[in-house]
């Protein structure tokens, strides 16, 4: 759209021309003066100084209680169960006699193959006999065919008797010594009659019942040696870089509520579990007075490192904005507005992750009113 203007006097042009000139100078000596105003003013707040603490690194994890040792107890030999000499939490030693499976059929077939070998020894020492009396002659007669006395027959007769008494003494040994196994077998068959405990605990399970018939290998008992326990836990992939074996644990089990218990990482897994993305850990708890159960629910704190002079301000300090978390550094009676990035928190303060040195003054109130270059009026509350 065109706008003409014709037969318009000069100086009506001039005078509008003057009059938006004016008023586009008297806005903007409005507007700095404003801005002036504004810097000029000391904004009253208070403030405090960044603290530097010490602090433990620690990682949270839950896991469970463990037994050292869980042991399956099972038999060798069938049989019928005679008497059972324990029950379900009974403490029991190593070697420990638990149960006793009829040992009738044990010890007729002990007492048969011990007989047998006797009579193999027996049968042994004859034959020594008949090949020491046959060895003399063969020695005797072999003198004689080299004087010319004896004839070749006689010889080979001597030696042919020599040859069976030989055989006959080796038939004989070897009978012994089977004779011997086959006693051997049957005092182990005697022996695995009686069951007993392969280490010392408390009996987790009892799993047969007196009178009952078993086959082999079947289970009779769960034995679990609960002192000391074993923490299982996993730690999270990204923190599985600061764990090593004999590192500081400390261990909360939620029924002794105020009770923790100390332990040593006593071994890590060789790889991470790629379904978990975490890396299995197992911990030694002493357990003394065995008032921990195997199978506790736990709760675990791991430290890792001990760091030094990290800063920590209050969290009203603290302000967040488009997600950044923000705070005000007075220096030089000014504000400065500087993102940092936070960490833990304990009793109304929060820990400076980065962006923040220990000792650096921070705005704690009037954080609404504060922009960067802001005149305050320092008032150090710590």
């Amino acid at each position: 759209m065109k706008i003409i203007i014709r037969n318009m006097p000069a100086w009506f042009i001039y005078m509008s021309a003057l009059a938006v000139i004016v008023s586009s100078c008297s806005g903007e000596g409005n507007k700095a003066q404003k801005s002036k105003d504004v810097s000029q003013n000391v904004l009253k707040i208070n403030t405090a100084a960044a603290v530097g603490r010490s602090l433990h690194r620690t990682i949270e994890i839950t896991g469970t209680l463990a037994p050292w040792e869980e042991i399956v107890v099972g038999n060798e030999t069938p049989g019928t169960v005679d008497k059972i000499f324990v029950d379900l939490g009974d403490k029991v030693e190593e070697g420990n006699l638990i149960l006793k499976l009829n040992q009738q059929d044990a010890r007729a077939n002990l007492e048969s193959a011990e007989a047998l070998l006797d009579t193999n020894i027996r049968a042994l020492e004859r034959a020594k006999a008949v090949w020491t009396d046959a060895e003399l002659n063969l020695k005797r007669y072999m003198n004689l065919f080299t004087e010319g006395v004896a004839s070749i027959s006689q010889r080979d007769a001597v030696q042919t008797q020599y040859n069976v008494a030989d055989a006959q003494l080796k038939q004989a040994e070897a009978q012994v010594n089977h004779a011997k196994a086959q006693a051997n077998l049957a005092r182990k068959h005697l022996a695995d009659t009686e069951i007993r405990s392969p280490i010392a605990g408390h009996i987790k399970k009892k799993l047969v019942s007196a009178g009952e018939v078993l086959r082999d290998k079947t289970p009779l008992f769960i034995v679990v040696k609960n002192d000391p326990l074993k923490f299982q836990g996993s730690v999270p992939e990204s923190f599985a870089p600061h764990i090593r074996i004999d590192q500081d644990i400390v261990i909360y089990i939620d029924a002794f509520p105020n009770e923790s218990l100390s332990g040593k990482i006593i071994r890590t897994s060789p790889s991470i579990d790629i379904q978990t993305r975490t890396l299995s850990i197992e911990a030694l708890i002493p357990n003394p007075k065995s008032s921990l159960k195997s199978g506790f629910f736990a709760k675990a704190v791991i430290v890792m490192k001990e760091e030094k002079d990290i800063p920590f301000i209050p969290e009203a300090s603290v302000y967040s904005f488009a997600g950044i978390n923000k705070v005000y550094v007075i220096a030089e009676g000014m504000a400065r507005e500087r993102s940092v990035k936070t960490g833990m928190r304990d009793a109304g303060m929060v820990e400076i992750t980065k962006g923040l040195k220990p000792g650096e003054i921070v705005a704690t109130t009037g954080l609404d009113q504060l922009f960067e270059g802001a005149k305050i009026q320092l008032e150090i509350k710590n």
